[in-house]
């Protein structure tokens, strides 16, 4: 025989087998992995495995198609036993294994489907003197099946008989536990003799419990909420004579009875099976799933979870609960399993995207705001409600914008940055930002002066002050230098290689120093500080000099990278239009960033019947004697740049009976009936049988005015910013309210 001659796997000639529908092959290692699969085509499956290949322990499955959406650690010799997977003998004959017949579950398989394990994994912590519970991120959590011959309907892979003597000993045990009825004392009551416990066996488990020396059948005292006293019935069951009726009991009264297994876990290896599925690892949310094969919604699944982290570079065990009694029995596909760690060794991750090695990566402005999202075109103009805005500077991240970069900065803003471990071998050592404005607030070119943004900047790192308590700790990145040469210290990829001098305790070098996020604030910006208008930021790598001064460097232009336009947390090289290049090299990165602080303006004019000019004024009433009148309503609803919505509404009564007046969008244009004029104010009319609308001459209305501005801070969009100017805060939205009824008395 060839070895090197692929393989073909022949099924048999008999209709049954020939006509079976989505049969495969699949080609299992040493480790149980699938790593062939091909499918049977008029009754044959080539394999290009060859026969070589299939020498040592490797195995050939017959079985139906995996079901979709499993993961890839089950797809496993495991998932194909539980499908009913036939192994075919490996004889093979030139070229050939051919199979003499299948067995009918094959061919006819169970209706499997696949049931979703998920849930979180936590911990709580004391950081800065506040317990926190925290996601783990990046500990692997092992899932488990857990099979036993009391419980059914159960997958017969692993099926073992539990032996009678093991049988035996449990009835004792459980019937031993139960409490006995205390006669009445005619004396009175007495003080009870405290229950003394039996000593923990420790014998190795390599014989049988019956054959040990000094067995002790004391119960151990029962743990408080565990157990339940059983009925009479259950207990004359599991009394009897009979070791099949002690089984049976076992069987049909298991969710009863594995609380008392729980105190004997020396039974438990001869009673339960526990068979490892799948190893998933956790994401920044603590969060983890797998899809496992079961047969159908009839069979629960019966599922056991263990949590490894890595601690030292060590994989190490931080949570593995006693079973039977920290199984999930009859699992509910989809729900959430909690998981609660406390084990000490494991401190708060820094869970995040790991950034680019050699790479300097700006993220966004605040969390959200990343470059691709920002407008760099400085004379650009969008089209929103039919009229033209400007737009340059702005970004899209503000719901209100529906999608259109027209929300402009404001408030406080920070550059987050990433920076990678290998960057300092480009030779750089240190960066700084230089801020120039290049237009007005109407986008009117200007020629603005260039200076550095200053300011003491830090990054936060987490120390571990003992087993329990944490704290956030600050190492200081600059500023350094004086007057025009300013620059701040590229941090390294750990706290660890940061200067001993910079870190806000020396001690902290010995506490298990990490950074709190993978990116930092490079720079804090107060916008308010700056005139409304689009202002470029340029970001420039530094060379720290002998003699203290700093030499701007040119890199490669694929060390600056920006976030992903739909995937703020993967990084992409930065775009031509962020650099500024010289000789095929970027001098620095650059980016445009629209300014304006300007508050919104909303206010509610008087209600007004057209034909007599009567005003609602400081009482609110208007007198009309014609339902066919007409009232005018009006607001203002204003940006000097345009760049805000508003909601405008009228409730009557105790707004049980709506009126159907309630526009809103953007300030820039008409819109929802209203007629945008001069001022900023949008009116229409009503006649005054509409607004009573059923009420029998009289109706009170209610007016509501919020004009939402759509600055932002790269996170949030900015309403009320507690920044004050002068003595006085400082907001961004405007609100009104008013009110008006109509009479005809």
């Amino acid at each position: 025989m060839d070895s090197k001659q692929q393989v073909v796997i022949q099924l048999p000639k008999d209709p049954g087998a020939q006509n079976a529908q989505n049969l495969y092959a699949y080609v299992v290692n040493a480790n149980g992995a699938i790593t062939e699969t091909a499918p049977f085509k008029g009754g044959q499956a080539a394999l290009a495995t060859t026969a070589e290949d299939l020498d040592g322990r490797s195995k050939v499955y017959i079985a139906q198609a995996l079901p979709a959406g499993i993961g890839e650690d089950a797809k496993s010799e495991r998932t194909l036993q539980k499908m009913g997977g036939y192994e075919a003998v490996k004889s093979v004959k030139a070229g050939t294994i051919s199979v003499s017949q299948l067995p009918p579950i094959v061919i006819n398989p169970f209706p499997f489907s696949t049931c979703l394990v998920t849930g979180h994994v936590n911990k709580n912590f004391n950081i800065d003197g506040k317990l926190q519970n925290l996601p783990l991120c990046d500990v692997r959590v092992h899932i488990c099946e857990v099979e036993t011959e009391l419980r059914w309907p159960f997958i017969p892979i692993n099926y073992r008989r539990i032996p009678d003597w093991v049988i035996s000993e449990l009835a004792q045990k459980i019937v031993a536990v139960q409490p006995k009825p205390t006669p009445p004392d005619p004396i009175g009551p007495v003080s009870r003799l405290p229950i003394t416990t039996a000593p923990v066996l420790t014998q190795k488990l390599n014989v049988p419990l019956a054959t040990l020396t000094n067995r002790q059948l004391t119960p151990f005292i029962k743990p408080v909420n565990t157990t339940q006293a059983l009925s009479a019935d259950v207990v004359t069951k599991i009394q009897s004579k009979s070791i099949d009726t002690v089984r049976q009991a076992l069987i049909d009264y298991h969710d009863l009875l594995y609380p008392y297994f729980c105190l004997w876990p020396i039974y438990w290896p001869w009673i339960y099976t526990m068979v490892e599925e799948q190893v998933v690892t956790t994401d920044c949310n603590g969060h983890f799933e797998s899809w496992l094969i079961t047969f159908g919604k009839e069979h629960p699944l019966n599922i056991y979870i263990w949590v490894e982290a890595n601690i030292n570079g060590q994989w190490v065990t931080v949570y593995r609960p006693p079973l039977p009694c920290n199984t999930k029995w009859n699992y509910a596909c989809g729900s959430d399993i909690n998981i609660r760690v406390t084990d000490s060794r494991v401190g708060p991750c820094s869970c995040g995207t790991k950034g680019p090695a050699d790479a300097v990566w700006f993220r966004s402005i605040g969390w959200s705001a990343s470059a691709l999202h920002i407008e760099q075109n400085t004379t650009s103009t969008v089209t929103v409600q039919s009229a033209t805005m400007l737009n340059g500077g702005c970004t899209d991240i503000v719901d209100l914008a529906k999608g259109q970069k027209i929300s402009p900065f404001g408030g406080g803003l920070t550059f987050k940055l990433f920076v990678g471990g290998n960057i300092f071998n480009a030779g750089v050592t240190h960066y700084r930002w230089k801020r120039t404005m290049v237009t007005d607030a109407t986008q009117g070119a200007v020629s603005g002066s260039t200076s550095i943004l200053t300011g003491t900047v830090s990054r936060p790192y987490m120390v571990q002050m003992s087993a329990s308590h944490y704290e956030t700790h600050y190492c200081t990145l600059g500023a350094e230098g004086s007057g025009t040469d300013i620059a701040y210290r590229l941090p390294h990829s750990l706290v660890t290689g940061e200067p001993v001098s910079s870190l806000q305790d020396p001690a902290d070098t010995g506490r298990n120093p990490t950074w709190n996020d993978i990116f930092f604030d490079s720079a804090y910006i107060d916008s308010h500080s700056l005139t409304d208008g689009i202002w470029k930021f340029e970001l420039e790598l530094l060379k720290k000099e002998s003699n203290g001064s700093f030499t701007p460097v040119s890199v490669d232009k694929a060390t600056f990278q920006v976030s992903k336009v739909n995937s703020i947390d993967d990084s992409q090289d930065a775009p031509d239009t962020y650099l500024n290049l010289a000789a095929g090299k970027a001098a620095s990165f650059k980016i445009n960033v629209r300014i304006d602080n300007a508050p919104c303006v909303g206010d509610i004019h008087d209600a007004v019947l057209n034909e007599t000019g009567a005003l609602s004024g400081p009482c609110g009433f208007i007198h009309y004697n014609d339902t066919g009148h007409h009232v005018h309503l009006s607001f203002e609803a204003s940006h000097p740049r345009n760049f805000a919505w508003f909601d405008y509404g009228v409730v009557k009564g105790n707004n049980t009976q709506p009126t159907g007046i309630a526009p809103s969008g953007y300030v820039v244009s008409s819109v929802g009936g209203y007629t945008l004029s001069a001022g900023g104010v949008f009116g229409n009319d009503y006649t005054v049988a509409g607004l009573l609308n059923g009420c029998p001459g009289q109706a009170a209305f209610a007016e509501n005015l919020h004009v939402s501005a759509l600055a932002t801070d790269g996170t949030n969009r900015l309403y009320g910013y507690d920044y004050s100017v002068g003595d006085t805060p400082y907001y961004y939205d405007a609100y009104d309210t008013n009110a008006f009824a109509l009479s005809n008395t």
